[in-house]
């Protein structure tokens, strides 16, 4: 029998081919839990659904969960291990288009794009009452990257050409992963403290969450930006909506929010100083692809017995060399 692969929702046409070519049999799901393909499936593409430890332990045949992107927040990736589940995410596909978002976003809030464009994109255009807005150069300034794995380094990348001075944060990067031009920094406090712009990037994990709190944006420079790139729940947006509306910061430029999709007012939304975009940093045909064929290589590992490609953890019970259908 073909082992079943369970999609929370429909994966795309690369993932399904690459499956099929590979003998696998796969069942699109809703959006919703469909509990009966829970507990017969073998491999879970989980699309943007909650699997935590209850639904996990209805999945007695699961081998493994392969995920489109990065963030992993919401999967048990504790229960995955202990239950003998392969927790895979692919973690490198959106890099390029995360970090072109972030550039977008943070040119836009520079250039003050959003009070500009909406004076003048009407039909009766305001054209002196936009040119009270002044914009920033970037030439000089320094950037801040919280967090320096692939997306925090393209963005230093791109940003260098605009002659700043760019510096990171991150506990967890080795110091050959710093750059001649990036200056490495070891607190939070000195990175919000020098910064012109700053531009989240940690995992968005349990560890992270607030990880911009009170305290950091207290911190930062009344004329400093802040951008948010990285999942919702890293920054505390209470705190940022108290900053911006007393003007302790300039603005912020966010993809991400605490909950989402944002339904009903959110104050974030309302501001002139800051830029909103619905969490679709990652939405290019480029990236999906990518993220296709990269889950389909994590569940084809599995069954071949080897590690996913992938993989972030060490499923109890399970090594290399098991065969999943012995």
């Amino acid at each position: 029998m073909n082992k079943l692969v369970y999609f929370y929702t429909p994966g795309g046409e690369l993932v399904n081919r690459l499956l099929t070519e590979a003998g696998f049999e796969i069942v699109n799901g809703n959006g919703t839990v469909d509990h009966e393909l829970l507990a017969k499936c073998d491999a879970l593409v989980p699309g943007k659904g909650v699997f935590r430890r209850d639904l996990l332990e209805e999945a007695k045949n699961l081998k493994i969960i392969s995920k489109f992107g990065v963030g992993m927040d919401r999967i048990d990736i504790d229960a995955c291990t202990e239950l003998g589940i392969w927790a895979c995410n692919t973690p490198l596909v959106n890099y390029v288009a995360v970090s072109e978002h972030t550039a977008a976003l943070l040119l836009a809030a520079a250039k003050r794009f959003l009070p500009v464009v909406s004076r003048v994109h009407r039909e009766e255009p305001d054209w002196f009452g936009a040119h009270k807005f002044t914009s920033i150069e970037l030439m000089g300034k320094t950037l801040a990257l919280i967090g320096f794995g692939h997306i925090g380094q393209r963005v230093a990348r791109l940003f260098s050409t605009f002659e700043m001075n760019i510096v990171a944060y991150d506990p967890f990067a080795d110091d050959s992963a710093f750059p001649d031009y990036v200056t490495r920094v070891h607190t939070l406090d000195e990175a919000a403290a020098c910064a012109d712009f700053v531009s989240v990037h940690a995992a968005g994990e349990k560890s992270t969450e607030h990880l911009i709190d009170a305290h950091f944006l207290s911190l930062m420079k009344p004329t400093a930006i802040l951008i948010n790139t990285t999942r919702g729940f890293v920054v505390d947006e209470e705190a940022l909506i108290k900053a911006l509306q007393e003007k302790r910061i300039a603005g912020a430029a966010l993809d991400v929010f605490n909950t989402e999709p944002v339904t009903g007012r959110n104050e974030l939304m309302c501001m002139e100083n800051v830029i909103t975009t619905p969490h679709c940093a990652a939405n290019t045909p480029e990236a999906r692809l990518r993220s296709q064929r990269d889950a389909a290589a994590n569940i084809i590992a599995c069954f071949n017995g080897e590690r996913p490609p992938f993989a972030l953890n060490n499923p109890i019970g399970v090594s290399k060399s098991d065969k999943s259908d012995e």
